[in-house]
């Protein structure tokens, strides 16, 4: 049987092998585009700039917590279980709300936090508070693109959901920063982050328009109904885990800009920005994986599901060793032709954060199994460690240590976090998900 073959018709292997496959091809695309950015925005805007910008996205991100936490994985296994099942209207139903949700909240919260921002930083500086009043545009046009995805994921349409956020939005930026420098215009810290704005606007439109398409015309015309207490179980344990792990990625940055300086900032975002191609591989997978395992964990199916989550760890695997022995080899030559001189202080810190995203890739799909199979409240507590951890430890490191010891404290709390949900996998659900 040739390659191809396994690509044809609509069998759980097909649909496997096109959603990863897609999903690789579209987040290694939005990799390169990334590093494009990145490297725009690094040398265009030096690493002070580039921290105040890192830093307000930052600030923005944890402020969009409670609608980008557990709310886009409800989506995926709700709208995959309800597909299944031909409830239609709950498909609708949990649309209609999670969309007057974060709605009303984006509203609410880019006000109180443009009043105290205003109030706090007023006085101090006005580019840091410019910039981040700017920002709060992003917090609606964030939340409705995790509504999209989440949707899109649980009627499995894996890659259409990538397109308008991996792809469409940092082609935007791209061109938005080639012609400003084509036009010899200042980027500041502001004018990304409208850029930013104009580019995230473009993708929330096509995505919109994407979900149109997708939804099946039975859900169009159902009338909506609504699961309301069950979801809200759901949802707790989700966002309370997302939560916890978004803020614990976003704190070292916050921690490292309180306690280190804005230029430390710029350099960790240089370093981490490498360091997630190494859990490129993990990341693509996930993405197709996540509605197949709540399919086959609800029809009991143990045997066939623990082969799909053995092949795919492997899978990260052969993909994330490669582009880590390559970052940790040869990190600072390519930091110094890629962001420039400046930047090479980045290159222990890369090393470092690859290390943490190979063992990653090699604990395998520990959170999503766990997520699809209903078992989301056992999340909880590994996030709570990891996330003391990296506080604990990037508190006590960076006075001293600076970029560096930002670095060992994340990395440290992520290999935690991945032994701590390998073993309540095992025990919770019978499946092995570690490479070994």
């Amino acid at each position: 049987m040739s390659l191809l073959q396994h690509f044809k018709g609509d069998g759980l292997k097909a649909q496997m092998l096109k959603g990863a496959g897609g999903a690789a091809i579209v987040r290694a695309v939005n990799m390169v585009l990334m590093l494009i950015s990145g490297v725009l925005l690094a040398r265009t805007m030096g690493p002070e700039n580039y921290g105040v910008y890192s830093f307000v996205l930052s600030l923005v991100t944890l402020l969009g917590l409670p609608t980008k936490a557990g709310l886009p994985t409800l989506l995926v296994r709700e709208t995959a279980r309800n597909q299944a099942s031909q409830h239609w209207g709950l498909i609708k139903g949990l649309l209609k709300l999670s969309n007057g949700f974060v709605f009303i909240y984006s509203i609410i919260v880019a006000m109180l936090a443009a009043s105290i921002a205003f109030y706090i930083w007023a006085d101090k500086d006005i580019v840091q508070v410019r910039s981040f009043l700017w920002a709060l545009w992003l917090l609606p046009i964030i939340a409705f693109e995790g509504i999209r995805t989440g949707a899109l994921r649980g009627l499995r349409w894996v890659v259409n959901s990538q397109i308008p956020e991996q792809i469409i939005r940092p082609m935007i930026m791209i061109f938005l920063l080639c012609m400003a420098m084509l036009l010899h215009n200042e980027i500041t810290a502001i004018i990304a982050i409208q850029f930013n704005i104009a580019a995230a606007v473009v993708a929330f439109l096509l995505g919109t328009f994407l979900l149109f398409n997708a939804l099946p015309q039975q859900a169009k015309h159902s009338k909506a109904e609504y699961n309301i207490k069950p979801w809200l179980w759901s949802l707790l344990p989700l966002s309370v885990f997302a939560g916890l792990r978004m803020l614990d990625s976003q704190t070292t940055i916050l921690l490292l800009g309180m306690l280190g300086s804005a230029e430390e900032v710029g350099l960790f975002r240089v370093a981490s920005t490498g360091a997630s191609l190494v859990s490129f591989g993990l990341t693509a997978i996930n993405l197709a994986l996540a509605p197949q395992v709540a399919r086959l964990y609800q029809s009991g199916d143990i045997q066939k599901l623990q082969r799909m989550i053995t092949l795919t760890t492997r899978g990260a695997v052969a993909v994330s060793l490669p582009v880590a022995v390559v970052f940790i080899v040869w990190g600072r030559p390519l930091i110094r032709l890629m962001f420039g001189i400046e930047y090479l202080a980045a290159a222990t810190a890369l090393v470092v954060l690859c290390i943490g995203q190979l063992i990653n890739a090699s604990c395998g799909s520990v959170v999503l199994v766990l997520n699809m199979t209903g078992n989301d409240k056992a999340t909880v507590s590994s996030a709570i460690v990891a996330l003391v951890l990296n506080v604990i430890l990037a508190a006590t490191l960076i006075p001293s240590y600076g970029l560096f010891g930002a670095a060992i404290g994340y990395t440290a709390s992520l290999i935690a976090w991945n032994i701590i949900l390998v073993v309540v996998t095992k025990k919770k659900t019978g499946l092995k998900t570690f490479l070994i």
